[in-house]
């Protein structure tokens, strides 16, 4: 289980352009694991 570093609500994961990201449902933060930025911007070229 995953926490927001910013309110420590539970994270939930949401689907962006077919790569799972972090989500806080309480402050909407996006949080992203190591490589998932690179995969974002290579789905989005």
């Amino acid at each position: 289980m995953k926490l927001c570093p910013i309110c420590g609500v539970e994270l939930r994961p949401r689907a962006v352009y077919e790569v799972e990201v972090d989500t806080c449902p309480k402050c909407g933060g996006v949080w992203l694991d190591g490589g998932e930025l690179q995969k974002l911007i290579a789905k989005i070229k």
